[in-house]
Order: C-alpha cells, then structure tokens, then sequence
C-alpha cells in the first residue's frame, strides 16, 4: 500500500537566520520577533508601516521600532524603500528597471539624513549645548551613547532644529513612555520637530497632551474590560479623547454604550460606539438614568424610531 509522511504542519515551513536564536532571541521583545516572523513568513511582498500594524494588532510607531531594531542587527536591510531579508539583498537595480516595476505598497522609512561620524563627533566638541544634551541623555538612558546614536541626535539639533533642551526633555519623555530606544526617540523627534515644539513649553505642552490621551485611553479600555490592548493607535486615542476631553461622558456612560454595543453587534465595535454616544451627546443625555428614562417614554409596541436615545437602524450602518 502507498506509504506518505505526514508532514502535518511542517508542510509549510520558512527559514528563520540563525543568528535571530543565537544572538539576539535573549534581548528581542514580544513584538520584535513577531514582525519579523511576518515579514519573513511574506518575503514576497511589501507592506506599509500601518498594514502590519493592523494585520498584527500592533501600534504603527511601535512597528517601525521593531523594524529598525532588526534592521540595526543586519536581519533586515531597505533597498528601494523596501524590507528585504539581508540574505535576498541583490544588486543596485538600473533606473529603468525601477520605473518599468509596477508599484506597490511598501514599507518607507523617510526621515532626514544623519551626519556622519566624523561630522558628529566635531559638532559635539564644537558645541558646549549638544555636549551637553548628550550627557543628559546618556543619565537618562542609563548607558553609554554609541557613535549611531549621537549622529541621530546630532541631526535633531542640527538638521530638525530642536534646542538642546528639548531633546533632553524628548528622551527623558521617551524613557517614561517604555520607549527607551534611539529609532522611537528619532521618530518621536522628527514628529515634534514637524509640529513645531522648539521650546521648554512648547515641549511640557506637548507631552502634557500626549500623556493626558494615552491616560484617557487607559480608562476607556478599562471601562470596556480590555486588557493586553498594547500601545493605543491613533483611532483610538482620538476616540478616547472625544468621549473624555470633549464629550465628558462618565464611566457608567461609557459602559452603557459598550453593552449596547456589544448586544447589538456581538463584539466590540468603536465606531458603533461612538455613534451611539454621539447620539446622546447631541440630545443632551448624560447619565444612565436618562438612557432608560428616554427609552421608555413610550410602551414598546408602539415606540417610534425617534424616540429610542439611540438610531438601531442608524447605528447598524456602522461596521
């Protein structure tokens, strides 16, 4: 009789370098192996910082830090704006291969350039704020600075134009976010430089605001019973911030539109959510008791649409 071994799941395998185990399994994070696991499972293809975000339920800044982590150990390099597996790293393609290529969606990693280490060293001696920046930053960190990290600080003072005091401020912002690390510090600095922070109170105002979204966050997710939700996207902060900040719906409130929600819909939905509380905001409800109060205006049998302090049909629309 035929005789076959069952692979069972090792039918479909894919490699994974060595030196991942060997050297750098001990110090990656949950996340850092799990992205690169991704984009080696899917080595054919292209993604964009959000889309593995999304697919891996991972926030997208925090994505473009495992990345870099990776890509500062040589387990992945870009070439063309794309992640490739160092070992599929072919030779520089001619201009005309690259616009004959159809395009696709890619992880880009755009950000200003960096000097080199010489240039950095000599702008460190030559300037007595940057110096010392970096020493408040390596207390901050708790390490030594190597040469790559002082070129990435040097081009936020330099290139970004963010005071000295700034960037101490950033990294020891960073620090007490869980985000001890260089490419957040680059990223999170890029984005400030864009937004203007270029002084002490542009600075305490700006992580005022950020502190003050992730903590509104935090009580939602508490309040919806969510727990190992990881860093909060952007949606959701901005969701948390409108419901909190700007609506100033209570905790009960903020329950009582979830199990509706979740009633309704058999799963929690944000956006179904923020429909429902959208709709009690506008018509002035603000407690539970108000809830029930204005549902039950009528007997069941012959309540109108309009009376429920919510539109079902309206809100089913919302997926």
């Amino acid at each position: 009789m035929p005789v076959k071994i069952n692979l069972g799941s090792w039918g479909s395998v894919f490699a994974v370098p060595s030196c991942v185990v060997d050297e750098h399994l001990r110090i990656a994070s949950a996340n850092q192996i799990k992205v690169l696991l991704f984009l080696l499972r899917n080595n054919d293809k292209n993604f964009t910082y959000k889309e593995l975000g999304d697919t891996l339920r991972i926030h997208e800044e925090d994505v473009r830090d495992c990345v870099a982590f990776w890509i500062d150990r040589d387990v992945l390099v870009e070439q063309d704006d794309a992640l490739v597996p160092d070992s599929k790293v072919m030779e520089t393609k001619t201009e005309t291969e690259v616009q004959s290529e159809k395009p696709n969606p890619k992880v880009t990693v755009s950000r200003p350039s960096k000097p080199d280490i010489i240039t950095a060293a000599q702008r460190v001696a030559s300037d007595e704020g940057l110096k010392f920046a970096l020493g408040e930053v390596e207390s901050a960190l708790g390490k030594p600075l190597s040469s790559g990290n002082i070129a990435t600080l040097v081009m936020l003072y330099d290139t970004c134009g963010l005071p000295a005091e700034v960037i101490v401020m950033l990294v020891n912002y960073c620090v007490s976010v869980g985000k001890a690390n260089m490419r957040a510090i680059e990223t999170i600095g890029v984005r400030w430089a864009d937004d203007g922070i270029n002084s002490i109170e542009a600075a305490e105002n700006k992580i005022k605001l950020s502190k003050e979204a992730d903590m509104n966050w935090s009580r939602v997710s508490s309040v919806f019973g969510l727990k190992n939700v990881g860093s909060p996207t952007a949606k959701q902060l901005e969701f948390a911030e409108r419901w909190i900040a700007e609506w100033h719906f209570s905790d009960d409130m903020l329950r009582e539109a979830y199990e509706i929600c979740v009633n309704t819909k058999g799963e929690m939905k944000l956006g179904y959510i923020n429909g429902i509380l959208s709709k009690w905001y506008k018509s002035g409800i603000f407690t539970v008791a108000d809830v029930k109060k204005n549902d039950n205006k009528k007997p069941a049998k012959t309540k109108k649409k309009s009376d429920a302090s919510y539109d079902i049909e309206e809100l089913m629309k919302i997926k």
